[in-house]
């Protein structure tokens, strides 16, 4: 296990849902509006406002509203999946910046992970479905999460046109449907998901 935390993975996830569960308090709570901004906007800022969405609202803890969450915060907002991941860069080629490379969105996943974990009965999508989106991500199968921003995903590239849809690809599988999903509860419940303590704590 010490292995695993001198990565600081653990570290790193547990700050991310420290920061979102803060920014979901205060908007649910305080009824405060809460201005959240990283060093390029588009890292840090996508993963805390994303997650804070996910712990307040029900819809974005269905199929659905989980793909327009990623489209609206990670997409749109000009999270750079190209340069984070390195597509179509080969291990011995120059040209781009490998101080760059950062796994943005699968530390997003892996805090959605945490909370699908806890609050299993509240999440339309299960641990597969996760898993399934992360593995896609350096796939390259599907456009949806390649290119830096949505210029050169729609104008420069022509993705939406030229592949196939990775949100069409996973509703498509019926086993990635959490059977637990109770969508009366869900909405019932209130709108704050609370994640265990031990996640927050850094």
């Amino acid at each position: 296990m010490q292995l695993v935390e001198n990565t600081n993975w653990p570290s790193m996830t547990r700050l991310i849902l420290s920061a979102s569960w803060q920014t979901a308090f205060h908007v649910h709570y305080n009824r405060l509006p809460v201005l959240l901004h990283c060093s390029h906007g588009w890292d840090r800022t996508s993963q805390v406002a994303a997650l804070s969405q996910l712990l307040l609202d029900p819809h974005y803890r269905t199929r659905e509203g989980f793909s327009t969450l990623v489209e609206k915060d990670f997409l749109s907002f000009g999270h750079p999946f190209h340069t984070r991941c390195g597509h179509g860069e080969g291990k011995n080629e120059q040209g781009g910046d490998k101080g760059q490379l950062s796994p943005i969105f699968i530390q997003f996943l892996d805090c959605i992970f945490q909370l699908v974990n806890q609050f299993p009965d509240y999440f339309e999508f299960n641990a597969r479905y996760l898993l399934l989106l992360s593995e896609h991500i350096y796939s390259c199968r599907f456009g949806t999460l390649l290119c830096d921003s949505e210029r050169e995903r729609e104008v420069v590239a022509g993705i939406r046109q030229r592949t196939y849809c990775m949100w069409e690809y996973l509703d498509s599988i019926p086993d990635l449907i959490n059977p637990m999903f109770d969508r009366a509860t869900s909405e019932k419940a209130g709108d704050l998901l609370m994640p265990l303590l031990c996640c927050l704590e850094t």
